[in-house]
């Protein structure tokens, strides 16, 4: 298992489009983050900081995250 971690910023005036779309995330878009061998994503924000955590399962990280990227 890998684990992974980011800190971002987050522009003032997103910030309530930001918690609309993760207060209800799409069905597809969490069943793409398990398809792509990620377990235990979070997200958290402090502020305008955002600090997001997953663990990373697969075998080929950089073929996964073209999935989702794609």
């Amino acid at each position: 298992m890998k684990r992974i971690a980011s800190v971002i910023g987050l522009a003032a005036e997103h910030r309530e489009e930001y918690e609309a779309y993760h207060a209800a995330v799409w069905p597809e878009v969490l069943q793409t983050i398990s398809d792509c061998n990620i377990r235990n994503y979070s997200i958290f924000r402090y502020g305008d900081l955002l600090f997001s955590y997953f663990e990373y399962v697969g075998d080929d990280y950089d073929a996964d995250m073209a999935k989702m990227a794609a």
